[in-house]
């Protein structure tokens, strides 16, 4: 059974409630309606963690959620107006009320939506748009701002009517005496909507019991390979002490391994969604001696313990580090106690300087990981080797190679106390 939270204006409450003519058998809605946005701001703390889903009336109870509450993982959407909607509205006032494009104020067209296809038109024919983005939904004082927009138009003779979908603009339009047809999503487009959300649903229904593999290695100290029983049998027994609290969690014992298997909702659990691994944490403060944890999320288990060897392999063997891959994704090193973020905005750039300065995406991936983990842009080979597990020559010869690419900045050598050459420090600048 699923339960989605449905917040409106009180003013949309009478056509919204469609919904529950076209929702199916496994799921409730439960409607939450705001008056201003500390009601609104009251309500979605309330109410919003406690659902698998929430939809809303329109953009404002939207953006005002994204806001206020940017930590949420549960799917969103709001009710929008679709060209099919909105050609129907202008097909009327066309040839009924004879009004032009060109005379009318329309608060909900903006470049997200194409601008409804408006742009289509001869630019002499173009209607007065509120805004060019969405963005501007995004502020409590849009309400304020939007009436105003269409009183001063209307003041100022440059059109004869409004169109909006803000609920609470019509009464203030009615005090003015200015005509308008407020246009709400259609029943075709609330359908459309919320089949959307109900997929989101499915597919992260099917995603939370997907299987996740986490393969934890013991490195080999050349110098007491005698230990490496005791390491295994120390690592056994912290795992037992962890499945006690975790019950999601099946282990299978290897030579210098171990193997888990979990559910995808129990892995983001574990990794904070994957912003902190607690296995990590955990076996850092109870083994005396490093391993590598790699998760490995794939489209089956054979794929996904392939992909947590992989990942196991980029942690370094001087300290307990933790690696996620995730078919073209990866994330890491994972440090204990340090929270890393991941925004896929800068994977994205990340991705395009690869390209532009053909330099490999994994590498540029793993060092702005170490920087944004270290909070600092300055590294040395040393430091780099032990963060990305390779040798100091090897992470030198990488530094020195973002350097000429104009990705790092080499710092003035200072003469040190020590034997030995001066160590030579780099700044990352992937900007």
């Amino acid at each position: 059974m699923y339960k989605i939270n449905v917040f409106a204006a009180e003013l949309s409450l009478s056509w919204i409630q469609y919904l529950n003519t076209i929702k199916p058998a496994d799921c409730e809605l439960f409607y939450y309606t705001y008056q201003n946005f500390d009601d609104l701001k009251t309500t979605l703390k309330a109410y919003l963690h406690e659902a698998d889903g929430a939809l809303f009336s329109g953009q404002i109870p939207y953006f005002f959620a994204q806001t206020q509450f940017d930590s949420l993982t549960i799917p969103m959407a709001y009710f929008d107006i679709s060209e099919r909607d909105f050609y129907r509205v202008l097909t009327e006032l066309f040839y009924y009320r004879k009004i032009s494009l060109a005379e009318l104020a329309i608060d909900f067209c903006y470049e997200e939506n194409d601008y409804l296809g408006i742009h289509e038109w001869s630019m002499n024919e173009a209607p007065h748009l509120f805004s060019q983005t969405i963005n501007s939904y995004a502020t409590q004082t849009i309400i304020e701002r939007a009436i105003d927009w269409h009183k001063q138009l209307h003041t100022q003779n440059k059109v004869k009517l409004s169109l909006t979908r803000i609920a609470e603009v019509p009464a203030m339009l009615d005090e003015q005496n200015i005509p308008y047809v407020f246009v709400h999503p259609s029943k075709h487009a609330m359908r459309t909507t919320f089949q959307k959300m109900m997929n989101r649903l499915e597919l992260r229904r099917l995603r939370q019991n997907q299987l996740v593999v986490a393969h934890i290695h013991i490195p080999v100290d050349q110098a007491n390979v005698d230990a490496l029983e005791y390491r295994q049998i120390a690592l056994y027994k912290s795992i037992l002490d962890l499945k006690e609290r975790e019950q999601s969690i099946l282990v299978h014992r290897e030579a210098s391994s171990i193997v888990l298997l979990t559910t995808y909702a129990s892995f983001n659990k574990l990794t904070h969604e994957q912003s902190k691994c607690e296995l990590v944490a955990y076996l850092e403060h109870s083994l005396s001696f490093p391993v590598k944890v790699g998760w490995g999320i794939g489209k089956d288990v054979i794929e996904s313990r392939s992909l947590a060897q992989q990942a196991a392999q980029r942690c370094s063997s001087k300290e307990t580090q933790g690696f996620i891959i995730e078919q073209n994704k990866q994330r890491g090193p994972l440090l204990p106690d340090v929270v890393i973020s991941f925004d896929e905005g800068r994977q994205q750039y990340l991705k395009q300087l690869s390209e532009e300065k053909d330099v490999p995406f994994a590498q540029l991936q793993k060092i702005d990981a170490v920087v944004q983990q270290l909070k600092n842009p300055i590294v040395n080979g040393e430091l780099l080797s032990e963060k990305l597990n390779m040798t100091v020559r090897s992470a030198n010869r990488i530094l020195q190679h973002l350097h000429k690419k104009n990705l790092a900045r080499a710092l003035p050598t200072t003469a040190s106390t020590s034997r030995g050459r001066p160590k030579k420090f780099y700044e990352i600048q992937f900007v």
